[in-house]
């Protein structure tokens, strides 16, 4: 308590050296928080994205060759191996949402123009129940594939264009939570029908007319000029199959995946069924996810470090200069008994009470930026997506905390560096210092 007596004697003392000091930590710590606040946001956003709006969830469950992936386009389960993951997700008490998965591709055609497609059939009900809570209303023009019949499509709103599909109204606004604004916006196209054709896996050709229902796909830029989504059951007709390519499955509790792959491993094996369960991360539609989210860390770290490196050199600087101006209180001090660990200790204190100082003014300036930034609901569109966003920085307490600590090492480290050289000199030399 001593110590802290003194540091803020000293601060209070030599107050024109500490006002800097404390600006120049409030000013990183404001930055540090504000930066990761909203780089924090833009990640959430995108794994909302993939988790909900494409129904990723937790789990993927395909076909597998001596527990060793298959290429996931050749994953094909049968209605056995259906049946069999049907009953182990009701008596493993851990799924709370499943929906089926067939790929499908070929060439998309109106009359007038065509088009490579490729995209999913899924259960569109199952698909509902994965999109909660943030995503029941996935489109931006249209309904929602659960909403309409099975001759419908969902078109990417890039391929949408290629067939002269599109929607009067301009809103393409995302809400803060994730999701369309749950209402019907209408679609024009040049034509109302689109054929597909795809061959099966015997090598037939069929084709089928759809009419196109949606304007949505991912919601990624790239991805939805090739993209479209259909229901499951039209899919299988098409392809004369009852087979799935995989099945995607979200926990009740994230957790538990650890245990839920466990547990769905020794199943599968005592069953006979070649079948693997994974981190939706980890599988090749993720690459995109993986890629962007390593790069978000890079940049954070970096931006970071920086940020880190300016506040350290500015309250190094600053101490510097207290210090020089102190080496006559100093050399008291050291006549007076004090060892030099004890007047480091006074330093290193006073440095970090300037962090703490300087990390509670930041905080306050920047939780007050973000709750008004927040309200204002600035639009931007964020990285790959192909929707604009609201502009929103995250509040984690955690980020605060954590800022609050490395700032106060980061202050305190400058103040030990600032006086352990002038601790080491001769007292004599001291008391005559001007």
């Amino acid at each position: 308590m001593q110590t802290i007596r003194m540091g803020i004697r000293n601060i209070l003392r030599n107050w024109r050296h500490s006002t800097g000091s404390i600006l120049s930590v409030a000013i990183g710590f404001s930055a540090l928080t504000l930066f990761n606040g909203y780089i924090s946001v833009v990640g959430e956003l995108y794994e909302d994205n993939y988790r909900y709006r494409s129904m990723f969830g937790d789990v993927f469950i395909e076909k597998s060759k001596n527990d060793q992936p298959v290429d996931f386009e050749e994953s094909r389960i049968t209605p056995k191996e259906q049946k069999f993951l049907t009953e182990f997700f009701g008596l493993s008490g851990m799924v709370d949402a499943y929906v089926p998965m067939l790929i499908v591709s070929g060439m998309a055609n109106n009359g007038r123009t065509s088009s490579i497609f490729w995209g999913f059939a899924y259960d569109v009900q199952d698909g509902l129940k994965m999109r909660m809570p943030s995503w029941p209303w996935n489109v931006r023009a249209g309904k929602p594939l659960d909403t309409l019949s099975a001759e419908h499509v969902l078109l990417g709103q890039n391929i949408a264009e290629t067939f002269g599909c599109g929607t009067d109204s301009q809103e393409r606004i995302l809400t803060q939570i994730g999701g369309y604004e749950p209402r019907e916006r209408p679609i024009k196209c040049d034509r109302e029908k689109i054929q597909l054709n795809v061959t099966t896996a015997e090598g037939q050709v069929n084709a089928t007319n759809l009419r196109v229902g949606a304007l949505g796909g991912v919601g990624l830029r790239g991805i939805d000029s090739w993209y479209l989504m259909m229901d499951l059951n039209r899919a299988q007709q098409l392809y004369d199959t009852r087979d799935i390519s995989h099945i995607r499955l979200r926990l009740k509790d994230s957790a538990q995946f650890h245990n839920f792959v466990s547990s769905f491993k020794s199943a599968a094996q005592q069953a006979g069924m070649d079948l693997r369960a994974f981190d939706w991360r980890d599988h090749i539609l993720a690459r995109v996810y993986k890629r962007t989210m390593s790069l978000f860390e890079t940049f954070r770290n970096l931006v970071s470090l920086v940020i880190l490196t300016i506040s350290g050199m500015s309250v190094l600087n600053a101490m510097v200069k207290s210090v020089n101006e102190r080496r006559r209180e100093i050399g008291t001090l050291r006549s007076l008994g004090f060892f030099r660990k004890d007047i480091r200790i006074i330093f290193t204190t006073e440095g970090i009470l300037i962090g703490f100082l300087g990390s509670l003014l930041g905080s306050l300036f920047s939780v007050g930026f973000s709750l008004i930034v927040n309200q204002v609901k600035f639009i931007y569109y964020a990285g790959f997506l192909t929707d604009p966003v609201p502009f929103l920085i995250g509040l984690h307490p955690w980020l605060y905390v954590v800022s609050l600590l490395i700032l106060c090492t980061v202050a305190g480290l400058a103040a030990f560096l600032a006086s352990n050289r002038t601790v080491k000199q001769p007292i004599p030399h001291l008391l005559t210092s001007v």
